[in-house]
């Protein structure tokens, strides 16, 4: 296959929906030779930050001489992106030619039907087997116990992000269930360290080793990035934006410590510099100033709750303008009580996702309930636009709701500059 068929042939495996559960991944994984045998990993779950952390871990160990495999879903701007080795997108053609070999091999058995979550977790250990990678950090997709990922064995260390509510129809209705889950991943001698968590899912991981908030200090924060001590490492830089960030790279350095006491030789050195060299497109990301757009892949409660702290941190002066986005099976109308009350206007748009996109026009009747000041958009592009002629330069647009819709907010925006710069030479509207 060429990369576009071989991204057809995924797209045809959403029909498939999700279903948790390790037999069809252990099959699919056989067929494939069983790569995760000859792998180690760092196994991350939680309900939000999950993304950020595994980054931080990852680039941290590639600094410290090891071959990284990582593997982060969804995908928000090229799906390659889902697998990297040592930080970098896999090629288009080594991607198309992993994806061929297991259509071939799943041709020959008719009987198996994997997911696209499924096929694309197989999919990224034979690509890390094939790059001889040292470590993988491997992210789950929603839960933990009956996650494709749990299939692994060699973990070395388990990593849990905040655990919250959400995914309820899949993981439990309560906290406690839910935390279960995700404590589902961890391996008979693995060691596991965890962010800081409600009493009842601490419980659950009593045998994690948590992150000290009182460890933290000399914390300075900016648009232009942030710094902080954690125990005994000093001026940590990080360069992705949010208040929740310094929370997740203390993590990452719990992360390191353990790391270190399962024989991996990580200098400090490599910690500094795996941090500074982060970089994390989507997450509180500024794409642009004058007025300022910030993208931001907030889409359930505990995540919009952290985008408000971080909008209140940041976002001292001048309106404030959403874009928004969200999916039908989310908690939608909790988060748009939440978030939208106090905002000086709301454009809805519907999300690329169209399976799961909650339509703009009801997005905008839920927004009514709260704030009048709500514009109901055709298009992600209308809505872009629409945003851009209420702004001013001291306005702030965040762009938020649903991950599928960052990249096309993006391209707008991109599209904009390039006409701007064509006809005035200028970068900023």
């Amino acid at each position: 296959m060429k990369y576009s068929e071989a991204l057809d042939y995924l797209e045809q495996l959403n029909t498939r929906g999700i279903k948790p559960g390790l037999e069809s991944v252990k099959s699919l994984a056989a067929l494939v030779g069983n790569p995760q045998e000859r792998l180690r990993f760092v196994h991350v779950a939680g309900t939000n930050g999950k993304g950020s952390v595994s980054t931080y871990i990852a680039s941290i160990l590639n600094k410290a001489g090891y071959r990284v495999g990582s593997y982060e879903t969804p995908a928000v701007f090229e799906e390659t992106e889902i697998i990297k080795v040592n930080g970098k997108n896999v090629s288009k053609s080594l991607w198309a030619e992993k994806i061929t070999l297991m259509a071939d091999i799943l041709k020959e058995h008719p009987d198996e039907a994997p997911t696209r979550f499924e096929f694309e977790t197989v999919l990224a250990l034979l690509i890390f087997e094939a790059k001889a990678c040292d470590i993988v950090v491997l992210e789950c997709g929603m839960g933990g116990l009956l996650d494709a990922t749990n299939f692994v064995k060699n973990t070395d260390l388990c990593v849990f992000t905040p655990i919250g509510m959400d995914h309820m129809s899949f993981l439990g209705d309560t906290i406690e269930e839910i935390a279960a889950n995700k404590a589902g991943i961890i391996k008979p001698g693995s060691l596991s360290v965890s962010a800081v968590q409600l009493k009842a899912v601490a419980d659950v991981l009593s045998s994690a080793t948590y992150v000290n908030h009182e460890a933290i200090s000399k914390v300075k924060k900016s648009l232009r990035g942030s710094s902080f001590d954690y125990k005994e490492l000093k001026g940590i830089k990080i360069n992705p934006l949010g208040i929740n960030q310094i929370e997740n790279a203390s993590l990452a350095c719990e992360a390191v410590f353990k790391l270190r006491e399962c024989g991996y030789k990580i200098a400090d050195k490599a910690v500094y510099k795996g941090f500074e060299e982060v970089y994390m497109p989507g997450r509180f990301e500024v794409i642009n100033k004058k007025p300022t757009i910030i993208l931001d892949g907030a889409h359930n409660v505990p995540a919009a709750e952290r985008l408000r702290e971080n909008i209140k941190e940041y976002v001292t002066s001048g309106k404030i303008i959403y874009i928004l986005s969200m999916l039908k099976d989310k908690e939608y109308d909790k988060v748009i009580h939440m978030m939208c009350n106090d905002i000086d206007h709301i454009i809805t748009a519907t999300s690329p996702n169209r399976a799961r996109a909650l339509e703009s026009l009801e997005i905008a009747k839920c927004v009514m309930e709260v704030n009048p000041m709500v514009t109901a958009a055709d298009s992600i592009d209308e809505a872009v636009e629409l945003a851009l002629l209420m702004a001013d330069e001291e306005t702030t647009i965040v762009v938020w709701g649903s991950l599928s819709h960052l990249k096309e907010v993006r391209a707008c925006v991109d599209n904009r500059k390039n006409i701007k710069s064509d006809r005035h030479g200028i970068e900023d509207y």
